[in-house]
């Protein structure tokens, strides 16, 4: 019989491919870890790892091993699922991976809500490149994913529940060059450094199909983007205090729009919208909080969309293109006291 414990010790070891980085991940002592790996190897009668100073490499022994070893976590991860399932069990875990950009807007309001509908709930979000997380959605590290969907339609064995799209502007400080123009071109943005994440296929294509060819025959060599960041809080930062721009949908940037502390180019159309969604690995059933989850998610997407549209028709974007920060509300004096 295998020791799952001892199985599991040896996949962090080949993921870490050093004793003290894996035995960090396990929490446990380096010596601890040593011991563990020796006990699975002397049980099996093979050395499963050679070991060097510098770091340690899987033997045809122990890739055999660890390939069976990834298939024996998968199924005892399921079995646990699926038994608490069958129990009605509604308090257990749920681990939601997202996307470090708008997608990451989208689940903190709903993971918040999610935990006063289940404060025993126990949830686990993992912020990842978009790219990665398909990936971990099928090692089941995580449930969900929600993130850009353009490039996991038509994989047999993911299910995606797509959200509302949502249009994405130019946007950059207040004051910037781009908001004293009466008009703006598409061709105007190249002239300005472009920073944003790791661009969707499609997002790329959108704008490189309006660029001059001289830029588009750089992209070809260096890429589109001059600054390539997945933080929204640094990139807003970036944008503030340069001459950078970034394209992005509303719901990102309402806070900063309404403060004055970032403009948008509203008349400006790119043909670049946000494709948002939720998605999962096909015919697995969803626990309560997973459904309860994409509920909450699908409501708050809703809400979203309406905040967009009622931000852009209020005129507060306009402001902001012009460079001027939105006005503050008067404050309301304190009446003075009647004599006598």
């Amino acid at each position: 019989m295998f020791d799952m414990r001892r199985l599991r010790h040896a996949l962090a070891l080949a993921e870490h491919r050093n004793f003290a980085r894996a035995a960090s991940a396990l929490h446990i002592t380096q010596p601890a870890l040593s011991r563990s790996i020796q006990t699975l190897e002397d049980g099996l009668g093979v050395r499963l790892f050679d070991r060097s100073p510098r770091d340690v490499e899987p033997t045809a022994f122990g890739e055999l091993v660890l390939r069976h070893a990834r298939g024996l976590e998968l199924s005892a991860r399921d079995l646990d699922r699926e038994l608490q399932l069958a129990r009605g069990l509604e308090v257990g875990t749920l681990n939601v991976g997202s996307g470090p950009w708008g997608a990451a807007s989208m689940v903190g309001v709903t993971i918040g809500n999610l935990c006063r509908l289940y404060p025993q709930l126990r949830t686990r979000v993992l912020i990842a490149p978009w790219k990665e997380l398909p990936a971990r959605v099928r090692s089941r590290e995580v449930d969900l994913m929600v993130a850009d969907i353009s490039e996991v339609h038509g994989q047999d064995d993911l299910e995606v529940t797509p959200l509302l799209p949502h249009r994405a502007f130019v946007v950059c400080r207040p004051g910037h060059p781009l908001t004293r123009q009466p008009a703006v071109a598409a061709a105007d943005i190249f002239r300005f450094p472009l920073a944003g994440p790791h661009l969707p296929q499609h997002a790329a294509e959108s704008m490189l199909r309006q660029a001059p060819a001289a830029v588009r025959a750089q992209a070809k060599t260096q890429g589109l983007l001059s600054v390539t960041c997945d933080s929204s809080s640094v990139l807003k930062a970036i944008l503030a205090n340069s001459d950078a721009i970034s394209i992005m949908s509303v719901f990102m940037v309402m806070k900063e729009l309404r403060d004055g502390d970032l403009a948008m180019i509203q008349g400006l159309d790119l043909g670049v919208q946000g494709r948002f969604g939720v998605t999962r690995l096909r015919g697995r059933s969803l626990s309560a909080p997973a459904a309860a989850f994409l509920r909450l998610l699908t409501e708050h997407d809703r809400e979203i969309a309406a905040m967009e549209a009622a931000l852009l028709d209020s005129g507060v974007a306009g402001v902001a293109q012009r460079g001027r920060r939105a006005p503050a509300p008067a404050r309301k004096r304190p009446a003075r006291p009647r004599a006598g």
